[in-house]
């Protein structure tokens, strides 16, 4: 009896332990011949590994503790990365225990990632005191595609808008169609047969999920041209799409109805850094600069060196483009959600956030392991048992997806 990796599973196996999706439902019974189709339903429901019976053929998952010294060494960084979170409490042991088998598995053994970044001398003056004023008067304007997504908003307000309505107002936009498609056609929704039409993906998905996919989709994509010594954009959008992803699983664990909010939120919740590092530059290399020499979390550095973080950045702006106040709590709280008016969905991206760090998958320049709000971890009464499954199903959704990300 073995665990294999689901990508690599073939036909003809017998199942050694039952196969249940995020939500329990039961996909296979143990003792069945594993079929074609199966491999697709595991795959479609983003089960990561299956257990088989058989002795081990090369398929099956790595084994962490099959190299000591490797083990040795991811325990190490990931020590190193969770320096400002509490190690003593059961869900970052779980956490860290579940990130160092990750990073095992996926040979992930140094990513603290030393990067040198020199300072550059800005007067006391010209940043905190000043900081919000040049803000508020830096003149951030909307791009092109956003616009549509207004016309979305309009359009889904209107009860007698239909599916055809919606779709004549993203096919506006050739660029937001073809990846929208390209979405809406992969595991992320597992759908069984090919959709081209936006119309048709509208009716299966809905009108809200589509509008959430639009806005997350073409915000991010205003950020081509930030300085590659800053941040990799790359990176950048790895961590994003995998946090949007994890906040929906997580959302979907809680039976909280309007995933797609939590996908958004997940999406776009290190918006104000992006703000930051493309019109305050120099400001952003310090802040980066000095979070690595001292060791200091990045959203703690930014309150220290501007008078606000990121999150306050990212509400301010997403207070200018009228986006809806759930977007604006969950991405303003989501490194303290026990202070949100709206705890839970900030908490859930609040979490995913965590997740996504200690894993690995991309970065928004911070290098740590953000610290668990216990307050609002209590208030989410999530099961700790149901982490193997999220991260398993999460993980593969975003390898379904990472390739949309390439430019």
């Amino acid at each position: 009896m073995f665990a294999v990796l689901t990508d690599k599973l073939k036909p003809g196996k017998i199942l050694a332990q039952e196969v249940r999706d995020i939500s329990g439902r039961l996909l296979l019974a143990r003792g069945n011949e594993i079929g074609v189709n199966h491999i697709r339903i595991f795959k479609t429901w983003g089960v990561s590994e299956v257990t088989v019976e058989g002795p081990a053929r090369g398929n099956e998952k790595p084994d962490p503790e099959s190299n000591p010294e490797i083990l040795e060494q991811v325990i190490e960084t990931a020590k190193t990365l969770f320096q400002h979170a509490d190690l003593d409490h059961p869900v970052i042991k779980k956490i860290f225990n579940l990130s160092v088998q990750f990073r095992c598995e996926h040979n992930l053994v140094d990513t603290v990632g030393e990067v040198h970044i020199e300072e550059h001398e800005i007067a006391p003056r010209d940043r905190k005191i000043n900081f919000k004023k040049k803000l508020e008067q830096k003149k951030i304007i909307l791009p092109e595609i956003p616009s549509v997504v207004f016309e979305l908003n309009e359009v889904i307000a209107n009860p007698l808008s239909s599916a055809y309505h919606i779709a004549q107002v993203v096919n506006r936009s050739p660029s937001l169609t073809v990846l929208l498609l390209k979405i809406v056609n992969s595991s992320f929704y597992g759908f069984p047969s090919k959709i081209d039409k936006v119309s048709h993906a509208v009716t299966l998905i809905g009108t809200r999920e589509i509008s959430g996919l639009a806005l997350g989709i073409s915000i991010l994509s205003i950020f081509k041209n930030i300085p590659k010594e800053i941040i990799d954009m790359y990176s950048f959008l790895k961590h994003s799409l995998a946090c949007g992803i994890f906040s929906r699983i997580l959302a979907a664990q809680k039976n909280f109805g309007q995933t797609e909010q939590l996908f958004v939120s997940g999406l776009l919740h290190d918006l104000g850094r992006l703000i930051l590092y493309l019109y305050f530059a120099d400001e952003s290399r310090n802040i980066l600069s000095r979070s690595r020499n001292n060791n200091r979390l990045l959203h703690e550095e930014e309150k220290d060196y501007l008078g606000c973080d990121h999150a306050q950045v990212g509400k301010q702006l997403m207070e200018q483009w009228k986006l809806p106040l759930i977007l604006e709590n969950n991405v303003l709280y989501h490194h303290k959600p026990s202070e949100a008016q709206q705890p839970i969905p900030a908490t859930i991206v609040h979490l995913a956030d965590i997740i996504v760090n200690s894993l690995g998958i991309g970065s928004s320049g911070e290098k740590f392991v953000p610290p668990l709000d216990l307050e609002a971890w209590e208030n989410l009464q999530l099961p700790l048992s149901s982490f193997e499954t999220i991260i398993g199903q999460a993980t593969h959704q975003f390898y379904s997806l990472e390739s949309l990300l390439q430019p």
